[in-house]
């Protein structure tokens, strides 16, 4: 088979004196190559040997954005890499393209054969080597308990956002920008008839935020992804396809590996949590949970260039599950001053709501299932709720489904499950945990 008939992850470079990583593929005849732009000052002083094992991780999950095009099923990789870095590449490029291959009915699972050299040339082990803890931040709850249970820390956004930067600022943390751009050949190809979808983007933000760890000294690197993130989103002949795979706890822990090998500890706060345990922690924080986003709607990239306000559209499938879960903890009032409006008083978003719990969940980052079935089922019991209009259409019906599983708002709370959280930040998180709002009666 010829490179033509493959998918290259060809060279890539770090220009220490404008901060400009740039990142080179290739396919089918075509060239690409996306740039990371980061502060000069990360870039100086940092260990040669770990800033390149911390680039090729990079460069290897990053190309997933220009492989989906056509997805070959065959990845040649020009520079060698470790065990840890293959793995993470092939789990990227298989199940973190689940999604994309379903929506573009080709094989499921995903397939990919590897070309590439294995190496065992790596940077010395380092123990302890940051000052503090990277937390990258999306903008959301996640990210507000994040920045309330992780001290000292640095946020990191890519290409940030009004919604990321208010809720750090909120939070009082000093906030990193990474700007990432894509070669504007990917859209042009695209709309030329390529084939497009999801890709896993944690994995992506994961590699930029070991990179940005090592060239400025920080461990560890912090995210807040919830144990809904094991959930499949549908099944296809038997495999599961998972729209939040690389927020799974499966991937954590192949990357933690990868990030190990450049002396950044890597691991999910809140693994053990629902994400309703998240937002009855977060509804206790009035002073940030008015500053949190998490409308994917809002992350466009007019948004992402300034052009557009971003807000709650209170329609998309994200927004449905987050009010829903934010309506559990709070009154209506303080539910309406937070979004901006009050979906579950709008039937027509009925079939919406509908949806949290359907065999086929939106391809989106809502909870499990059954936790969706809880919610719903609770405000139908509940006095502040129980009259609005969605609550009344559906809580019977909620209220069934919950039933085959036990599911209970209650139920929910309590961590649970396998975490690779340190102590010290175990303690810290549990102490907040402690103060969590009771649900609404």
């Amino acid at each position: 088979m010829s490179e033509q008939d493959a998918f290259v992850v060809a060279g890539r470079s770090l220009d220490p004196t404008t901060g400009e990583a740039a990142f080179t593929y290739r396919l089918a005849g075509d060239e690409f190559t996306e740039r990371l732009t980061l502060d000069p000052g990360l870039v100086a002083g940092a260990d040669p040997a770990r800033v390149d094992a911390a680039l090729d991780l990079v460069h290897l999950v990053m190309g997933t954005s220009y492989y989906k095009l056509r997805a070959p099923g065959r990845v040649v990789v020009e520079r060698p890499v470790t065990k840890s870095q293959a793995a993470v590449a092939e789990a990227a490029y298989t199940h973190g393209l689940g999604e994309f291959a379903a929506v573009n009915r080709l094989p499921v699972p995903h397939e990919v054969a590897f070309d590439l050299e294995l190496t065992d040339d790596l940077p010395a082990p380092v123990e302890g080597g940051g000052h503090e803890a990277l937390l990258p931040v999306g903008g959301g709850k996640d990210s507000a308990l994040a920045l309330v249970v992780v001290t000292p820390a640095t946020a990191l956004a890519v290409n940030p956002t009004d919604a990321q930067r208010d809720v750090t600022r909120a939070a009082g943390v000093p906030l990193i920008g990474v700007r990432r751009r894509l070669d504007p050949l990917l859209a042009e190809r695209t709309r030329a008839g390529g084939l497009n979808g999801h890709v896993p983007v944690t994995a992506i933000n994961s590699a930029i935020s070991t990179l940005v760890a090592v060239l400025g000294g920080f461990d560890p690197v912090v995210f807040a992804n919830e144990r809904s993130a094991d959930e499949e989103t549908l099944t296809v002949n038997g495999a599961r396809v998972n729209h939040q795979y690389s927020k799974s706890y499966e991937f954590e822990r192949l990357f933690a590996a990868a990030a190990a090998e450049v002396g950044v500890g890597y691991f999910s706060l809140t693994r053990q949590l629902s994400e309703l345990a998240t937002v009855a922690a977060v509804a206790d924080l009035p002073d940030l949970r008015g500053e949190i986003l998490s409308c994917n709607r809002s992350y466009t990239q007019a948004h992402m260039g300034g052009e557009a306000t971003q807000r709650w559209c209170l329609h998309c499938d994200k927004c449905l599950f987050t009010f829903l879960c934010f309506a559990v903890f709070l009154t209506p009032e303080e539910a309406r001053a937070m979004f901006g409006g009050d979906p579950l008083a709008d039937p027509s978003l009925a079939d919406g709501f509908r949806r949290l719990w359907a065999t086929e969940k939106p391809f989106d980052c809502v909870g499990e299932r059954a936790e969706s079935a809880a919610a719903m089922a609770h405000l139908a019991r509940s006095t502040a709720w129980g009259d609005h209009a969605v609550v009344r259409a559906l809580g019977a019906e909620a209220a069934s489904f919950a039933a085959v599983t036990g599911a209970t708002v209650e139920g929910f709370l309590p961590p649970r499950g396998d975490h690779s959280v340190p102590d010290r930040y175990l303690t810290s998180l549990q102490r907040v945990l402690a103060e969590a709002r009771p649900p609404v009666a």
